[in-house]
């Protein structure tokens, strides 16, 4: 009898908690490359493989959650851990495409991936100059002008919650030299490490860092750097169906597999006194074009 009781009061202890909570819900995107226009999933059947939106069904499933967010009363922070764009030998105008789709659905924040860099310094520039939202690398450095390219960090209020935003930019191992030679490209872990401490110091109470660094070096950073709450990762070519928990600082590593095939939703329980995460659970949502009808205002941008 004695045990019920404690199992009840654990029980409603628990309750308690996740009510005295503020939820926050962390969209995210990495690795689109470029990849707008709707494709099929192949990946799902080779024979008969469903139709996807991409970008326009994104925007679809996005307005969606941000709609349900306002009427429940949460926070919806929508980011993109880099490599956004393609092959600049494709041309200008794919660059251009993800840019305007970026803004119209209003991104919070994007890291600058080492894929991006292959845009070469000049061109990056403007793209970093055309958007609504801050383009974030701790470690990506011009030879020519000595400072970073793009910001160190982002920092979003919530609710008395300070959310810490960092990007990293992966080793330039894929692009052309005569491109890389116009960066420097820092090592991740001190940077990383440095930001880290930037965020503390400025009060930050949740910490997410976007990197483009791979998996393995997504779980090192983790494992070495405490303080850093959320990864979410990229670089791979390779997804999570669910978040994986680093098992020393319990930090949460997330990511899709790219290619805009699939958008991530993380949801977050923040203690109202701590201001720490209690709780999550998050998922990979595959953006079929029937299940998320394309947005006509992105199949416009994308057509033009």
């Amino acid at each position: 009898m004695r045990k019920k009781i404690i199992f009840s009061f654990l029980f409603l202890l628990s309750i308690y908690e996740v009510i005295d909570a503020k939820k926050l819900v962390i969209l995210y995107t990495n690795d689109i490359m470029g990849h707008l226009e709707g494709e099929t999933a192949l990946f799902i059947n080779r024979d008969f493989p469903p139709p996807l939106g991409n970008a326009a069904s994104c925007a679809t499933y996005i307005k969606r959650e941000r709609s349900y967010a306002q009427r429940k009363g949460y926070k919806i922070i929508l980011l993109d851990a880099g490599n956004c764009f393609g092959n600049p030998q494709w041309g200008g105008l794919e660059v251009n495409e993800t840019v305007l789709y970026m803004n119209d659905v209003r991104y919070d924040a994007s890291a600058i991936g080492v894929y991006d860099t292959r845009l070469g310094e000049e061109k990056l520039e403007t793209v970093l100059e055309e958007s609504s939202f801050p383009w974030l690398s701790a470690n990506l450095i011009s030879r020519k002008q000595g400072n970073y390219i793009g910001k160190l960090y982002s920092i979003i209020d919530y609710d008395n919650v300070k959310i810490g935003i960092f990007g990293l930019t992966s080793e330039p191992i894929w692009v052309e030299g005569n491109i890389a030679r116009q960066f420097y490209y820092e090592k991740e872990l001190p940077r990383a490490k440095a930001v880290v401490s930037l965020l503390e110091k400025n009060g930050c109470n949740i910490i997410v860092g976007l990197t483009n660094v791979g998996f393995v070096h997504d779980s090192l950073i983790a494992e070495t750097i405490p303080g850093i709450d959320v990864i979410i990762g990229g670089g791979e070519g390779r997804g999570l169906r669910k978040p994986f928990e680093g098992p020393e600082n319990h930090t949460i590593i997330c990511r899709t597999y790219g290619k805009l095939s699939s958008i991530g939703r993380l949801e977050l329980n923040i203690d109202d006194k701590t201001r720490k995460i209690i709780g999550y659970k998050g998922d990979n949502i595959t953006l079929f074009a029937e299940q998320f009808p394309p947005d006509s205002i992105i199949q416009k941008i994308i057509k033009e």
